[in-house]
């Protein structure tokens, strides 16, 4: 069961909504949520090439934007834990320096769910893309993540994508077994050139849910096209508020979404949050 939950909190706007999205969570779970803030300082202070002799002026550069991150930083997380407290949520805050993903990963040692924001980079920059930071605790974090989109749908229905690949079958389990499923309405989709083929698996995907005495309904879908693109139909049509799905799988709907697959369309544009497990 979901006991704890660490919230990546900076400025961006969907990072915002998952602070919203795990308070909500929180609040369904009674799970307590700890929001991490983290200062890039390796990022303010990168190298760059600069005339000789302009040394004191790059120092200077460097001291004022970190001062200028740390006030927006703390600021958000006194925003954090003022949301927190009205919402009459468990909270702690942690305030740390250095590489993002490595931070939230050793944080999130101590947690079941990882909730971000699409667009999270800790850097007061909006490029309306998936950060550096998600993409990397994506690859590397063993916790399963759940990331939110700037503007996103909040239906009670949930998508999951299913392929019978080892790793969407444990994102499946894991949604389950942390009680995500509970109250929720399910509804697992699998796609395939052949439909017979896509019902098949979609009927074992429900299965497990009703195994664990979740109702869950399977849509077997013939498409020879890309995947996301019929999963995002269902999410869309659906109204879905979350979408499930696992993560670098051979045959993985996500499987190169870090060496630029069109699947990389599926989290980019999904307009729920979505629920990722490798």
């Amino acid at each position: 069961m979901l006991k704890s939950i660490v919230v990546a909190v900076d400025a961006s706007p969907s990072s915002v909504e998952a602070e919203k999205l795990a308070l909500t969570v929180a609040g369904r779970h009674g799970a307590q949520l700890v929001g991490i803030g983290v200062l890039d300082t390796p990022f303010f202070t990168a190298p760059m090439a600069r005339p000789v002799g302009a040394g004191a002026y790059k120092e200077h550069r460097d001291e004022t934007l970190v001062e200028a991150a740390r006030l927006r930083l703390e600021t958000r997380l006194k925003e954090f834990g003022a949301a927190c407290a009205a919402a009459g949520a468990a909270y702690g805050v942690v305030e740390a320096e250095g590489v993002p993903h490595e931070l939230i990963e050793a944080e999130a040692d101590r947690h079941d769910l990882i909730v971000i924001g699409r667009e999270t980079n800790f850097h007061g920059v909006e490029h309306h893309d998936i950060a550096d930071v998600v993409q990397r605790l994506l690859r590397d974090n063993p916790r399963p993540l759940l990331m939110a989109p700037p503007a996103p749908l909040t239906g009670g229905r949930v998508v999951v994508a299913f392929d019978g690949s080892r790793e969407s079958s444990r994102a499946m389990h894991m949604y389950i077994l942390l009680g995500l499923a509970k109250g929720r309405e399910a509804h697992v989709v699998s796609i395939a050139a052949d439909r017979a083929e896509a019902a098949e698996i979609a009927a074992k995907g429900a299965g497990l849910f009703r195994s664990h005495g979740f109702d869950a309904e399977a849509h077997g879908i013939a498409a020879r096209g890309n995947p996301a693109d019929a999963i995002l139909s269902q999410v869309e049509s659906m109204n879905a508020g979350m979408l499930v799905m696992g993560a670098f799988g051979h045959h993985n709907l996500v499987h190169n979404i870090l060496v630029g697959s069109a699947t990389r369309r599926l989290l980019h544009d999904c307009p729920a949050p979505v629920f990722v497990h490798h």
